[in-house]
């Protein structure tokens, strides 16, 4: 019968011809196209599944690096620094030993991973080392930074001596020299007119303070009013601090040795200028309130400790989130 072909001896399999492919009778023809769909289902891949965030991890790399950057920011800020200087190193020491540990753990994990030693994913180990050393080198610049410009000039002006009714004209530098605050004679003033700077990457500007007492030159010219990168250094242009203000007649002494040095080298450069004479110059500050100015130090230290932990929360807080979304999804 048309269609149907026999194949060896009466009795044998019949099979039925469809399209060059041969099926068995009796048996459904596959429906029209359902080979090639079925082979594209077999050949696909398999639904992504994202991540499982691991909670407690999330929990540990926002909180540890905070904590060790407030303690290390904490030891270096304080007084603590001075008043114990070997409770402050021990605490700064273990911290860098916990940072230096959670970089190696870091290290290993990716390492053994990529041996195929361990299952563990590197992924929370390698941003846990990454920002606790993050947090380490932020909170050492930090605490550097507010000790040497806050609390350590706070601390040296608070021990030094207060001295009133000052005359720059009759006073030499040699009898204040343990001296911090200054508030000089009325009708004392900076002599703008006679500043100089000295150039070593900033301007270190200096003026004599004088007094306006009429035909009498200072033996000396033991008092100097100074600035950073307040005045041009080749004219006579000083800037700094409260030199505009006709009531301000107050000083507060220079705390910074680092400093104090290129200071020295520019009143020897206004020595040979202005043709005066400079055996014991002590620098100042020029403001109207050498107290407050003073407090200024303190109020600065505490706010350059709390916004820089604030600021370094809130950077960690980000990257955590970050974090999250990228292990999420990837």
């Amino acid at each position: 019968m048309y269609g149907f072909a026999h194949s060896g001896p009466a009795g044998g399999d019949q099979h039925l011809q469809s399209g060059g492919g041969a099926v068995s009778y009796g048996a459904m023809p596959p429906a029209y196209g359902g080979a090639p769909l079925m082979a594209e289902k077999a050949n696909a891949e398999p639904p992504r599944h994202r991540s499982r965030i691991n909670v407690t991890a999330v929990l540990i790399c926002l909180v540890a690096p905070c904590i060790l950057f407030c303690t290390v920011s904490a030891a270096l800020s304080f007084p603590l620094r001075r008043e114990s200087p070997a409770l402050a190193g021990i605490a700064v020491v273990v911290a860098a030993l916990i940072m230096v540990a959670s970089v190696y753990l870091a290290i290993s994990t990716t390492y053994k991973r990529w041996e195929g030693k361990t299952m563990r994913e590197p992924f929370w180990y390698i941003f846990f080392g990454a920002t606790m050393a993050l947090s380490f080198t932020g909170a050492y610049g930090l605490g550097e930074t507010n000790w040497w410009n806050n609390v350590l000039p706070y601390m040296d002006l608070q021990t030094l001596d207060t001295r009133y009714n000052v005359d720059p004209t009759t006073t030499l530098g040699q009898q204040l020299m343990d001296v911090g605050r200054v508030v000089f004679a009325e009708g004392s003033h900076v002599d703008v007119t006679r500043s100089i700077g000295f150039k070593n990457v900033d301007q270190y500007c200096v003026a004599p303070i004088v007094h306006n007492t009429p035909g009498v030159a200072p033996e000396s010219y033991d008092f100097w009013a100074i600035g950073l990168n307040c005045c041009s250094g080749g004219s006579p242009d000083f800037h700094c601090g409260d030199y505009a203000n006709p009531g301000a007649r107050g000083g507060l002494r220079i705390a910074r040795a680092d400093q104090r040095e290129f200071y020295r080298l520019a009143v020897q450069q206004a020595e040979a200028a202005y043709n005066m004479r400079s055996q014991h110059p002590l620098f100042f500050y020029w403001v109207a309130d050498p107290g407050a100015e003073l407090e200024s130090y303190k109020a600065d230290a505490r706010k350059s400790f709390f916004l820089g932990n604030l600021s370094f929360f809130a950077m960690q807080l980000l990257l955590v989130l970050v974090g999250v979304v990228v292990y999420a999804k990837f």
